[in-house]
Parts: structure tokens; sequence; C-alpha cells
């Protein structure tokens, strides 16, 4: 799948990557979640998800189960009741349809009996694409991991760290840059100064690279 000049958004390897692993996801039936903290860019992602051959759908999450399957149905142009009587019957028949995926953003207010039903929607062969904060991931390890076991995780970092991964792709490894990135919780002022410690560190070490366990090491709070 070919990445439209217009996407300026799209401008670094990794999410031109994640953009072909989604699709290929797509195509066989298969789910993604997509995460990252706020303001990484994971609604503009989303918008770029497009393809010619299935019909997006997106969902709101903050509905209920009844409202979420009918809301479904209707998109496809299926006349639907949003009600408890009809969920059941909502549900199998979403479960019989083909040519479509569904789009979840902000999945981190999904209700969580709703995801049970999104189970069931995934194991028929649609997929679902899940865009949310870290705490997804974490709920649904501890709550479903079953449904974590049938999601890929595409992990969303600001352009501005991309960039830094980058300038400096020959002195530090791009697994390093991230650990220090998730470890300053967002603060780029301390990302960059840990960043410089980490090149001092391996010149003092007289290595090449940095790598991730020169990182671990002047990380704060991080098990070596």
């Amino acid at each position: 799948m070919a990445v439209s000049n217009k996407h300026s958004f799209i401008n670094d390897k990794r999410r031109v990557s994640y953009l072909h692993s989604v699709y290929s996801r797509m195509y066989r039936g298969q789910s993604v979640l997509i995460e990252g903290d706020y303001g990484v860019g994971k609604t503009r992602f989303l918008n770029l998800i497009t393809p010619k051959k299935l019909k997006g759908i997106r969902i709101e999450s903050l509905d209920n189960k009844h409202e979420l399957l009918a809301s479904i149905l209707k998109s496809l142009n299926y006349e639907a009741t949003a009600s408890h009587w009809r969920k059941s019957e909502n549900l199998k028949k979403i479960c019989t349809l083909t040519g479509f995926f569904i789009i979840v953003d902000e999945a981190n207010d999904l209700d969580s009996r709703v995801w049970p039903y999104l189970k069931r929607i995934m194991d028929s062969g649609t997929s679902i694409i899940f865009a949310g904060l870290p705490t997804v991931r974490t709920y649904l390890a501890s709550k479903h991991p079953d449904i974590l076991s049938r999601l890929k995780i595409l992990t969303l970092i600001p352009i501005a760290v991309e960039k830094f991964i980058e300038k400096y792709k020959n002195e530090i490894t791009s697994d390093a840059i991230e650990q220090i990135y998730i470890s300053t919780n967002n603060d780029m002022r301390k990302f960059e100064e840990i960043c410089e410690d980490c090149i001092e560190k391996a010149k003092e070490l007289k290595l090449s690279i940095v790598d991730l366990n020169v990182a671990l090491s002047l990380l704060p709070n991080t098990p070596l």
C-alpha cells in the first residue's frame, strides 16, 4: 500500500511501517491496538486508514453495548433497534457480515461490559482497530488477556522523538531512545538531558553507540 504524499503527518519510518502493518492485519481479519499518550497523534493516524476494499465504521466508545451494536448495523445500512432485548440478535447479525472493519478511538473509554461483544465480532473475522492510552493494554492484560492476545500492539511516540531517533541514529539505538522516553513521562527536557548523559557515558566506556543497557543504567528506578 502506497502512502500518499498529501499525508505530511506520515513522515517517519515507524508510522509508515505501522500503516502497512494495519492494512496487512485488516485484510486478514485480524485486529490492532494503537497505543500512546495524549498528543502523539493516534486520531490523526486513524484518519489515514482508508482501504479501498473494506468499508470503515467508526463507533463511539462512550456508547453502551446496545447502542454500539445497533450503530454498527445502521452504519452498514441495516435497520437496528438499540435495546437490551435485541443485543443478541444484533450481535449475531454483525458476526455474519463481511467487507468492513471497525475503528474505536478513545478505547480507554469503553465500558467494561462491551469488550466481550467486541471479542465475538473479532472472532467472526472482522478487524477492529482500537486506539487509546497505554491503560487499555494494562486493563486488557488484567481483565481480558484472551482479547489482548488477539491484538497486535503498535505504540506511537511523538514526532519530536521520532526526529530525535533519526538525528542520533548513529549514537543511540532506537530501542534505547524509546526506553528513555517512556521512563521520562513525556518530559522532553528530561528526555533530551538523559540522552546526552547516555552519549557521554558511552564515550567513557569507549562504546561506539548507546545501547539499551547503557540507557537503563542511567534511568532512575529502573531495574538492571
